[in-house]
């Protein structure tokens, strides 16, 4: 595109702020802090209809294998004491003597509790007494979905629970319970460490002692609308997942007829459209300070204040906190690893010692590969977890963080990828940076985008083991321009190798005289016969809040989601900066023309 007279007066505003752009790179991960205390409006639910109560019977029957060595089931419906919906449950039992550790396996969203009865053989081999049941909403269950709301879905979890361990039957330990899942099951893991310790409908004193929560969220509207700041998502208004989102939601539509009902009830509905068409500060309108309260404040583990309260208390008084085993994906586009490390830095900050160990590798949502070795892997290290959590078995696992190194999906999992830190303040011990000189041009006309549903055709790389397969790409367009800075590899790196370590960061700065703009920026990996690898990608949005009140001349700095990555010394690194990263995210629906200059990359390596 050619550079005009304004391109020129640009070029000399960047040269008044030459110094400010050269200061030294700061660090690439800004930690986060425990949440200011915030309050929320009244939350969004559905319960209390279509419960089920008179059409499906109450209760678990339970077998009697002739094999001694095969575990007993249990299985039925059993009510949730917050409305008595009843819920589709197996719960699996050790031919053992008891009492037996209880572990409650969750699936993902959509899914339903056959989905966890992968780790049956391996958990009641252990001694675990396990609890599969389906959310509300979900296979046999009736109800409607809440979206692992802290007071629907939490309610359900506990009363399970404690319904599991009143069961003579199952002969469940009470004080010995933990929680694990994947994506809305590990929501669910978050659930239970909101509420650790509670009674039974008998007077049993039930209590969760660990969690191990697998790619999932920790604040759902940052999750879902990132606008690039991931502890203040609901500043400005972001840019929806589309591809992601409108999966989600076609994925957890549920058809039986059976249950010849919708299982989504409305205002998740109106929640999804409003995300796909807001472009004003959500305080502007009731639906977006609906959805701020109804993701963050009912919906998300970050934002509840009573359990940072627990955690200062235990911290003041020297009382064991509940343990976290966490697993997240850096190359997960649906929920990142900042989704972990802002509950990882904000427990650390409380409490230096506080037992939580992180595991960030390629086992999540689209675009992770899920190799099956990766996961037999982390399987491994779980149910050593578990056993000395819950028997006090084995050898306590390290509070460490673990990073395994990103390879092409075709490449098996290695356990020697796997990196092994104290902290993530650790996985990188250097900055690379990079300069460009120059001015560029990147405009944008919402009418240039098309319209339609379509997946990412970067984010798909495999099925995984533990997430359904999406339909194929109709192709790997993006319209739009495109700003690119390459920077060859050797030049960070001449004897070998580069090992990216963390978050990548993109800082400009930009004039324009639009009052909203969206800057995406994909990191490539370039090969020298010009093939590309996605190493990571982020989104910043800019917003006065006023149609009539333009952006003018400001500094940027777009944060990536990061990646544990290996590029070869004959590479080069491309940095791509754009308004559109389509169909991943809504583009927005505001044009603009942007101009930007005084471009610097900072990388965190690991020399």
């Amino acid at each position: 595109m050619t550079v005009g007279p304004t391109a020129r007066a640009l070029a000399t505003c960047l040269a008044l702020f030459a110094v400010a752009a050269a200061a030294p790179a700061a660090a690439q991960h800004e930690a986060a802090s425990p949440p200011p205390a915030r309050t929320f409006g009244p939350d969004r639910t559905a319960t209390g209809v279509f419960t089920g109560a008179g059409v499906t019977p109450a209760g678990l029957s339970c077998d009697s294998p002739a094999d001694a060595s095969t575990a007993i089931t249990c299985a039925g419906h059993l009510p949730s004491g917050l409305d008595g919906t009843l819920l589709e449950t197996t719960v699996r039992v050790p031919r053992s003597a008891g009492p037996h550790p209880l572990v409650v396996a969750m699936h993902g969203w959509g899914q339903n509790r056959d989905a966890m009865a992968r780790y049956d053989a391996r958990l009641t081999g252990e001694g675990y007494a396990v609890l599969r049941y389906s959310a509300r909403g979900f296979g046999g269950s009736w109800g409607q979905a809440n979206l692992a709301d802290v007071d629907v879905e939490g309610a359900d979890l506990r009363s399970l629970i404690g319904q599991v361990v009143d069961d003579a039957r199952v002969g469940a330990a009470p004080g010995a319970v933990a929680v694990f899942g994947p994506s809305y099951g590990g929501a669910h893991a978050w659930l239970a460490a909101l509420v650790p310790a509670f009674d039974s409908p008998a007077g049993k004193h039930v209590v969760i002692r660990t969690i191990i929560a697998i790619a999932t969220w920790t604040d759902l509207l940052n999750a879902l609308v990132p606008n690039g700041r991931p502890q203040q998502a609901h500043e400005v208004a972001g840019a929806e997942k589309l591809s992601y989102v409108q999966a989600l939601f076609l994925g957890g539509l549920r058809v039986r007829a059976d249950r010849p009902y919708p299982n989504l009830p409305e205002y998740l509905a109106r929640w999804n459209a409003t995300m796909a068409a807001n472009e004003l500060p959500y305080a502007a309108t009731p639906a977006g300070t609906e959805i701020v309260d109804g993701l963050q404040g009912h919906r998300s583990a970050y934002w509840q204040e009573p359990f940072w309260a627990r955690v200062r208390a235990n911290a003041a008084a020297g009382t064991p906190q509940l343990p976290i085993l966490a697993v997240q994906a850096f190359t997960d586009d649906l929920f990142p690893a900042a989704e972990l490390l802002r509950m990882y830095d904000a427990l650390r900050a409380i409490d230096p010692a506080y037992p939580i160990a992180l595991y960030l590798g390629d086992l999540g949502h689209p675009r992770s590969a899920n190799k099956p070795g990766e996961l037999a892997y982390v399987v491994d290290q779980a149910v050593a977890w578990l056993g000395w959590y819950l028997k006090g078995t084995g050898a306590q696992p390290a509070l460490d963080v673990q990073a395994a190194i990103t390879r092409p999906a075709a490449t098996p999992f290695s356990a020697a990828d796997v990196l092994r830190v104290p902290t993530y303040a650790d996985l990188s011990n250097a900055i690379a940076t990079a300069r460009f000189d120059g001015v560029k041009a990147i405009t944008f006309l919402p009418a240039n985008v098309a319209s339609g549903f379509a997946w990412d055709p970067i984010v798909l790389s495999s099925c995984g083991q533990l997430f359904p397969c999406p339909p194929a790409p109709p192709s790997d367009e993006i319209p739009g321009d495109v700003a690119v800075y390459t920077v060859p590899v050797s030049r960070f790196s001449p004897a070998g190798p580069l090992l990216v370590a963390g978050e990548p960061a993109v800082s400009l700065w930009a004039l324009t005289a639009a009052h909203r703009v969206q800057l995406d920026v994909r990191v490539l990996d370039v090969a020298p016969d010009g093939s590309k690898a996605l190493v990571t990608r982020g989104t910043f949005m800019l917003d006065t809040g006023s149609a009539t009140r333009p952006i003018g001349f400001t500094r940027v700095r777009i944060p990536t989601f990061g990646n544990l990555w290996q590029a070869p010394a004959d590479h080069a690194l491309a940095f791509e900066v754009t308004n559109v990263d389509t169909p991943y995210l809504r583009p927005t629906l505001v044009p603009s023309a942007t101009l930007i200059g005084g471009v610097e990359v900072t990388i965190p390596v690991r020399r």
